[in-house]
């Protein structure tokens, strides 16, 4: 069956780009979703492209959205691409890789000095498929909260007296050095203000090329996301935010989506997680998932915090500077489309 792709226009195309979503994407939110996710962007509207069946029925859809990165010092475009689905009608290779072309082409384009991707098994084979690999890996680290965490794995009950026992050293073993001097560690459940952009903006690419976390980018991405809550847990000197701490819990579990800032001071960081950990553990959350990219330097304090690492997904880079430059990029879960 021929297929044919042309890009989207977001006023026109909505209804159908809303319909792909849903019916093969399983996104729910409908024109909720849309709205923030391709148009309310702070850093600009989506680009999307529809692939045509017979008699132009969409078949398919991808989408690139757009970021602004911290690089090498300066600031630069970025984007992540997401949103690929194709009509079970129409599962052949063809499909997939004529969209991803589309993105492609887009994503090696002057628009973009570096994007990215975390595509899932099949998507690796699409990208392997057009000349492209895996640039690096995403981690999930995980660290057991409460014993409940231990009966899932073994998949037996865990007797009341041992969980009891296992609880007590789990909370005991953070409580032991939760504090670090002067640094106070509160949720935030205000908008992010100006003082975020500013720690964005000291920060910036010393860690090697990121978002730009302004206020404004905070806002968008976690206090008015349409379908899921986030939490913020800061850390401060007297009225200095430090450091912050995105989390979001779910029947479950619990995942951090940015960790973020701490400068030298390793201790702020493992501050933040220490008190979330200690929050969702009295919440009754038994575990706490924390994605991070294999290459990331923190991947040290995750393990001395108790954290073990679990299966991993490949992370692509793309453009002009996702050479040299993409070899320390720092992508969470925060990072990904939506």
């Amino acid at each position: 069956m021929a297929v044919s792709v042309r890009e989207a226009n977001l006023n026109q195309d909505q209804p159908i780009l809303t319909s792909l979503a849903q019916n093969y994407l399983a996104a729910s939110g409908g024109e909720k979703r849309f709205r923030w996710l391709y148009r309310e962007n702070p850093f600009g509207p989506a680009r999307a492209w529809i692939a045509q069946g017979k008699n132009e029925l969409a078949i398919g859809m991808a989408a690139i959205f757009p970021r602004r990165m911290y690089c090498d010092g300066g600031v630069v475009g970025g984007g992540v691409l997401g949103d690929l689905c194709v009509s079970p009608d129409y599962r052949s290779l063809g499909p997939a890789l004529q969209l991803q072309r589309a993105c492609l082409e887009c994503a090696r384009s002057d628009d973009f000095a570096m994007a990215y991707d975390f595509p899932s098994t099949a998507m690796a084979g699409v990208y392997r498929h057009l000349g492209v690999e895996a640039a690096g890996e995403s981690v999930r680290w995980v660290k057991a909260l409460r014993a409940e965490s231990f009966a899932k794995g073994l998949r037996v009950p865990v007797p009341r007296p041992l969980a009891a026992a296992v609880n007590a050293t789990l909370a005991l073993r953070d409580r032991r050095s939760s504090r670090t001097s002067g640094v106070d560690f509160r949720l935030q459940e205000e908008a992010c203000t100006e003082e975020y952009s500013e720690l964005a903006r000291g920060v910036g690419s010393s860690l090697g090329p990121c978002t730009v976390r302004s206020a404004e980018y905070l806002n968008w991405r976690y206090r008015r996301h349409p379908l899921v809550a986030y939490e913020f847990m800061t850390a401060r000197r007297g009225k200095q935010l430090l450091a912050y701490c995105v989390f979001t819990q779910s029947a479950e579990g619990a995942t951090v989506v940015e960790l973020f800032g701490g400068g030298e001071d390793e201790g702020v960081l493992a501050g933040l997680v220490r008190e979330v950990a200690a929050l969702l553990r009295g919440r009754g959350v038994a575990s706490l998932n924390l994605p991070m990219l294999a290459s990331d330097k923190r991947n040290a304090l995750l393990r001395k915090l108790g954290f073990w690492a679990r299966e991993a997904v490949p992370v692509v880079l793309l453009g002009q500077m996702a050479g040299p430059s993409g070899q320390h990029i720092v992508l969470m879960h925060g990072d990904r489309e939506s």
